[in-house]
């Protein structure tokens, strides 16, 4: 079941391609083990290789011992296998969104040095439920209900985003395959833990086919989300800090807010969020600053929309 449903999501989301040398991210998880084990049943079937890396994060005491375990599945498997450690404090807030960055920005060394075409991460469709749950929390729109991407720019690839959590570990479990159990997977202080361990199950007592839904909505904004970028006329050159109303004024709502997004990330590095986006689609027809952060605002001055950059400004928006 899981080797077809992976043989499907492949092909029909071209996530590689024959030729291809494959760089599978392993943590020892049920997850991905499952994924390098159905990754090499497929290879010869998909005409790609193999290669497996794991990351240590120096988080656990045990953490170095899982990687070996990781290495001893890649060499039963035959496979080349690359061993990683990062450095990841634990000062700040997001210690797991530091601990994510430090790990791509690994493997993706990993890939270059050893001449992997994409690296293939353990997501499942659970995880996409998750994050499409987390966001809808959060207050996201449109663009973040896209979540998790079958496959991402940067060749990140997610073989298993069709997959359920409960059938790849039967899956590791039926074949006798060793796996670790992350205890950070059952810590409630974070976000992600909380809403799989005591938000889900509550909406699941109320339909238990919500993780195929949530992951319905994540897959149909992804294809919107494509669709509307397409839309989009094209960006000022850089340095253009001033925009004409008329023209913004001519496009529709959803097309005018992801190019202001878009203009503003272009000329300032921030990516503002849906209310600055909306306070600045009232400039439109009125007068005020709409103050972005880290210094920057939008201002409305006569015909146009204008980006400023002042040190030290007030800290509240305006508008009459």
């Amino acid at each position: 079941m899981i080797t077809s449903t992976v043989r499907r999501t492949v092909r029909e989301r071209g996530l590689v391609s024959r030729g291809d040398h494959v760089l599978v991210a392993c943590s020892g998880g049920p997850d991905s083990t499952a994924l390098v084990h159905v990754l090499h049943r497929l290879r010869t079937e998909l005409g790609i290789t193999l290669c497996v890396a794991s990351v240590d994060h120096g988080l656990r005491p045990e953490s170095a011992a899982e990687v070996e375990q990781v290495s001893a599945l890649a060499s039963d498997l035959g496979l080349p296998f690359y061993g990683a450690r990062v450095e990841v404090t634990r000062r700040g807030p997001s210690i797991q969104g530091r601990a994510r960055e430090l790990r791509y920005r690994a493997l993706h060394e990993i890939a270059r040095t050893h001449g992997a075409t994409c690296i293939a991460v353990g997501h499942s469709q659970d995880d996409q439920a998750e994050t499409v749950l987390a966001r809808i929390l959060r207050g996201t729109g449109i663009r973040g209900l896209g979540a998790i991407e079958p496959r991402r720019a940067d060749g990140v690839i997610r073989p298993l985003l069709d997959c359920r959590r409960s059938e790849l570990r039967a899956y590791v479990l039926e074949r006798g395959l060793p796996f670790i159990d992350d205890p950070s997977n059952h810590q409630r202080d974070f976000e992600r833990v909380r809403i799989r361990h005591e938000v889900l199950p509550v909406l699941l007592a109320e339909d238990f086919s919500l993780v195929e839904h949530l992951s319905a909505i994540g897959e149909e904004a992804a294809e919107l989300n494509a669709y509307l970028d397409a839309q989009l006329p094209e960006l000022p050159p850089l340095g253009e800090r001033t925009v004409p109303v008329d023209a913004l004024t001519e496009l529709a709502a959803p097309i005018r807010i992801r190019w202001l997004r878009r203009w503003i990330a272009q000329e300032t590095g921030l990516t503002p969020n849906r209310s600055h986006l909306v306070e600045i689609g009232r400039l439109l027809t009125g007068r005020g600053e709409v103050l972005l952060g880290s210094d920057w605002s939008v201002r409305r001055q006569s015909g146009g929309l204008s980006l400023e950059y002042r040190e030290h400004r007030r800290t509240r928006s305006n508008r009459s």
